[in-house]
């Protein structure tokens, strides 16, 4: 059997909708046989999710890594904003979040991604030496790079005979682990399709899996894996655009109630949540320490110090070399950032790789195409400044605008100083006007 439980009947079930009982058969032999024939856009919605679940689920619940970390030599794929070894790191930070472990790891460098080896020849061969010296400790081997090609992933698994998972992949496993509403669920499904898509063709396995491409020899099976995707597609962006829909009347209930919000980003684990606790004094936020904590669109309010009320808006954290298109899926969470009043923008200035991920979320935001208005009024916070040296307590230090607000969410250090400018910077974006009227001790006003 090819695919367990749900995933058999799922498929079993809309081979033989689409294509009757004898393509059913005769492209679908291998799969579990069931008697029910309900079509997969009636089963119930936690079934589809385990479609996707299933299609690229990691075997067992624990993986021990080799990790492959390569070093753009030169080019305009380098960030010289970092370095090797801070990219090592955040990467074993994501296996960590998922609760597996990095048993070795190497460094090598690379000049492009193009060839079906990535590195040349002299470092290929340090890399099957260090991989074979960890053979009984490794189970599966994890590329700290962006996406691999469909040949590259093949390769590799071949020449290891391990499951490969590259940086994307580890990335939408915490999606996963971590999506706990029926809203975060639908947009890590939809962020997983075009991966998943890219995979569909000649290779007989989904790369990093134990699982068999269902009749990877046959070109109408892989038609029929398509469609399946194509269909599990709409039938997401159908229910999110629902979820979308309520969201904006929401926002239309605000605006007409003069509600205003305060979109808070920043890369992942920088404190945004932290923040908005302190600054709320919402004691029912539990702020995390660890990547991706926060996949849902939460408001919570607050109070500037002209007594204006104010939603603060937690949005889910950017992070560095991953495609774009993977942050685009969380549509609800984009449509809030780009309906807001005021963008505030949290770093993690104490992280030694504070400046390239200022630039990484900076340019995230610009691919967002949002209003040129908010984005030139965006206000920056060096967040978690009581985990600074005094000496780096500066904007020069941190690579911070000379009007960057610094904070401490534990220490309530700038909290004041950051109401005041985000109620200035909402004056301005909105043209609410602040007045002051003196009214006479004991007048008819007061009556």
């Amino acid at each position: 059997m090819l695919f367990k439980s749900t995933s058999g009947r799922l498929l079993s079930s809309y081979l033989r909708c689409r294509c009757g009982p004898s393509v059913t058969a005769r492209s679908a032999s291998s799969f579990e046989q069931v008697d029910e024939d309900v079509p997969p856009w009636q089963l119930p919605e936690e079934a589809e999710y385990e479609l996707a679940r299933d299609l690229l689920r990691i075997p067992g619940t624990s993986q021990q890594l080799f990790l492959i970390q390569p070093r753009i030599k030169i080019g305009p794929n380098r960030n010289y904003l970092t370095t090797p070894q801070l990219q090592l790191e955040e990467n074993k930070t994501l296996v960590e979040t998922l609760g597996w472990k990095i048993v070795d790891h190497i460094i090598l460098p690379v000049s492009s991604y193009d060839s079906t080896h990535v590195f040349g020849r002299g470092n290929f061969e340090k890399l099957q030496e260090a991989v074979r010296s960890c053979r009984t400790s490794a189970s599966a081997i994890f590329f700290g790079s962006n996406t691999l090609k469909k040949k590259q992933l093949a390769f590799y698994r071949e020449t290891f005979g391990m499951p490969v998972f590259d940086r994307y992949r580890i990335v939408l496993e915490i999606f996963r682990a971590h999506a706990k509403t029926k809203e975060a669920k639908l947009q890590v499904a939809l962020a997983e399709l075009p991966y998943f898509r890219a995979l569909l063709g000649g290779i007989g396995e989904v790369p990093g899996s134990s699982i068999q491409m269902a009749g990877s020899g046959s070109g109408q099976t892989r038609d029929l894996q398509r469609q399946i995707m194509r269909d599990r597609e709409g039938k997401l962006r159908t229910a999110l655009d629902k979820i979308r829909s309520n969201r904006a009347v929401l926002r239309r209930g605000r605006k007409k109630n003069e509600i205003n919000s305060v979109a808070v980003v920043g890369y992942t684990n920088c404190g945004k949540t932290s923040l908005i606790k302190a600054l709320t004094g919402d004691v029912t936020m539990k702020p995390e320490n660890k990547l991706f904590a926060t996949l849902d669109v939460t408001s919570h309010g607050g109070r500037l110090p002209n007594s204006v009320s104010v939603l603060y808006v937690d949005t889910i954290g950017f992070i560095s070399d991953i495609p774009t298109s993977l942050i685009a899926s969380f549509a609800a969470v984009l449509e809030e950032i780009g309906e807001a009043d005021v963008l505030v923008h949290v770093r993690d200035v104490s992280h030694p790789d504070t400046k390239s991920q200022k630039e990484t979320v900076l340019k995230q935001l610009r691919e967002l195409a949002l209003p040129e208005k908010l984005l030139n009024s965006m206000i920056e916070v060096c967040n978690k400044v009581d985990m600074l040296p005094e000496i780096e307590k500066s904007p020069e230090k941190v690579s911070a605008a000379d009007n960057a607000i610094f904070t401490s969410a534990t220490a309530n250090t700038g909290l004041y100083s950051l109401r005041e400018r985000i109620e200035a910077v909402l004056l301005g974006n909105t043209g609410l006007t602040e007045k002051q009227i003196r009214v006479p001790q004991g007048g008819a006003e007061l009556r």
